[in-house]
Order: structure tokens, then C-alpha cells, then sequence
């Protein structure tokens, strides 16, 4: 069945936030490799026009070239800096804290406002019946009850939070995902906006921040594309 403009407006952007997150986590597991070669370039001076035609290929002394320009271009805003503050000593790290908390709570927008905007139209539209209207519009600032109406079934029929989740392992097993699942996201997702005290919101590690972003990503998608076909079937009813 086709997809709607505003999944695939929703589902590009999502994955735009996961390319940002991704490149975050990769400048920050080689930030001290990297630092080692800025080092390398600064401690050559000065740094020869030409390294001498004919020694090295052409194609390896534009490389060096373009190195120690981009690594030199890098070191000026000072990233390579080591810091005297105890509580600045540790980029990397703060990189993929920092990464996993704004992109996790990005995401959560954006299925949140996916959800809401398309059940919304569907009521501008006329296509919803009328004390199901009535509910979705009085809960629209009211996210948990919003979400909760949608899955009671009296909008759809049924729930469209429901999917089916692959569980990475040595033997091949699924897992049942459903509103409770959604739930825990959102409020995951609220302690992360509203419970700050310190750089240490969730104190767990790189592979524990990327299995819980990837299964929340999974879930979140899989349900906004479920509520997505559910909107379909009934714009597709009325048009017949």
C-alpha cells in the first residue's frame, strides 16, 4: 500500500538525525587518534611547499597536503586542546551523551508530531467520526492521552502500536512490541527534557545508549508507518 507524503517527509528526516548521530559516535571514538595527527602536522615546521617531485607520488603529496591544511584548519577551533577543567577533560565521551540524549528526544518529535499532525487532518478532513473528533482534538496538547485514545482502538478500529521487534542473538528470536513499549519511550524521552541535574543523565555505556536508540527507532517507525497505512485505508474508503 502506498505511503503518505507526510511518512515519507517524517521517515527521511528521521533518518537524517540518525546519519547526525551516527557521525557524531564516529568523530568521538577516533578523537584521540585524530588529536594524534593534528599533533604530527603541527610538529612538522614549517610544513614544505613541495615535497620534492618525483620522491613521492603526486596523488600521496596531495594527500599530506590537504592533511596538515584540513587538520590545522580543525585545530583552530580548538578541539584538540587539552583542557585545565577536570569537567571538560573528557569530549569524547560527552560527544556520545550529549548525541544520544538530543537525537533520542529529536526523534521523539518527530513521531509525536507525525502522529498528532496526521490524526488532525484526518479530523480537518471530516474522515473521523464525530465523539472520536471530539476526543482527538480535546487531547492534542495532552500527549499520553492523545496516544492512549489512538490505541484503544476507537479510531482505527484497533491499535496501530503493535510491531514486531528482531531480536539480535545466536538463536533467531522476535519480540511483541506495543503501547506499553511506546510509553516507556516517552517517558524516557520527558526524563531526558525535564529530569536534568548533571552530565550524567543515564549512565550507561556506547553499546547500551545505541541498543536502546536503535529498538526505540524501530518501534517508533514501525508504529507511525502502522498509523500511517491505518489513515490510508480510510481515506482510500471514502474515495471509492
Amino acid at each position: 500500500m502506498a505511503v503518505s507524503e507526510l511518512f515519507k517527509q517524517y521517515s527521511w528526516f528521521s533518518v537524517q538525525v540518525d546519519q547526525y548521530y551516527a557521525a557524531v559516535r564516529i568523530y568521538a571514538r577516533n578523537h584521540k587518534d585524530l588529536r594524534s595527527i593534528y599533533d604530527t602536522v603541527k610538529s612538522i615546521s614549517p610544513w614544505p611547499d613541495k615535497l620534492g617531485t618525483g620522491i613521492i607520488p603526486e596523488a600521496v603529496e596531495k594527500l599530506f597536503m590537504l592533511t596538515s591544511s584540513h587538520f590545522n584548519y580543525m585545530g583552530t577551533t580548538g578541539i584538540f586542546q587539552e583542557s585545565s577543567f577536570p569537567e571538560l577533560t573528557e569530549l569524547p565521551i560527552d560527544m556520545v551523551n550529549f548525541g544520544f540524549y538530543t537525537c533520542f528526544c529529536f526523534q521523539w518529535t518527530l513521531f509525536e508530531n507525525f502522529v498528532k499532525n496526521s490524526l488532525l487532518d484526518l479530523v480537518t478532513e471530516g474522515l473521523v467520526s464525530g465523539d472520536s473528533a471530539k476526543e482527538l482534538q480535546k487531547r492534542k496538547h495532552q500527549t499520553a492521552l492523545f496516544l492512549s485514545y489512538i490505541d484503544s482502538g476507537k479510531v482505527f478500529g484497533r491499535s496501530p502500536f503493535i510491531t514486531v521487534l528482531p531480536v539480535t542473538g545466536w538463536v533467531p528470536k522476535t519480540e511483541i512490541c506495543d503501547f506499553k513499549d511506546l510509553t516507556k519511550i516517552r517517558e524516557l524521552r520527558n526524563d531526558f527534557i525535564h529530569g536534568i541535574n548533571d552530565s550524567e543523565i543515564m549512565p550507561i555505556s556506547e553499546i547500551e545508549k545505541e541498543r536502546l536508540y536503535s529498538r526505540s527507532m524501530w518501534i517508533m517507525r514501525n508504529f507511525a508507518g502502522n498509523v500511517d497505512q491505518e489513515i490510508n485505508k480510510i481515506r482510500s474508503g471514502h474515495s471509492a
